[in-house]
């Protein structure tokens, strides 16, 4: 398992220490530990959790660089908030979820891993208030790309951007946009051969 995250953290071009593969081995036996009782992740096979969670999380990494806040908005298990976290230290994550089991792992998962720069809610994003705007919004698989940015507006500075992580069939959630404002970038994960893009929207 190690050495397939550090040759996928290479293919990335992501710079990291063994402390962070480590840290990534914990987050994976957590994550299949704790989903035997609440059911975190359909994805239970130590492999695809590398690949379809971690890696995926990761691909957008060296889009992030430059940043001071980030909000992750149904973070689910902590994709790709958590993940990104262990390996941008100066960077600070703001994880928020709908559902109390998963940022209970989140909670507990952040303590294992000495994670200093991880803020947790449980809270509809609606309702959530921050001290200071977030430079970037980004969503997995929260809800369409129209949704997620009426939903969390509020919380993005007026020069920040929305990061919406995407398969196959994206694209009719573009037609509402201002196209002037938005951009698409195909992602490449290590160790799959599926689509995936990151929709890059300016405020």
């Amino acid at each position: 398992m190690k050495l397939q995250i550090q040759s996928g953290l290479k293919e990335l071009k992501i710079d990291f220490i063994d402390e962070q593969v480590n840290l990534l081995e914990t987050y994976k036996n957590q994550l299949l530990k704790w989903n035997k009782v609440f059911n975190l992740t359909s994805i239970t096979d130590e492999k695809d959790v590398i690949t379809k969670h971690f890696m995926d999380s990761l691909s957008v990494n060296h889009e992030i660089q430059g940043t001071q806040q980030v909000l992750d908005v149904g973070t689910g298990a902590g994709f790709p908030g958590m993940v990104l976290a262990i390996f941008n230290p100066d960077i600070t994550f703001h994880l928020v979820d709908g559902v109390a089991k998963k940022i209970s792992f989140l909670d507990d998962l952040k303590g294992k891993l000495g994670l200093t720069n991880v803020n947790t809610y449980h809270e509809k994003v609606e309702n959530l208030r921050l001290d200071t705007p977030v430079d970037i919004v980004i969503s997995r698989a929260f809800a369409d790309i129209k949704k997620m940015m009426d939903l969390t507006q509020h919380l993005l500075k007026t020069t920040g951007q929305f990061f919406a992580m995407k398969g196959p069939g994206y694209e009719m959630e573009l037609e509402n946009l201002d196209q002037n404002k938005l951009a698409v970038t195909p992602l490449k994960i290590p160790f799959y051969d599926g689509s995936r893009s990151l929709v890059k929207i300016y405020k």
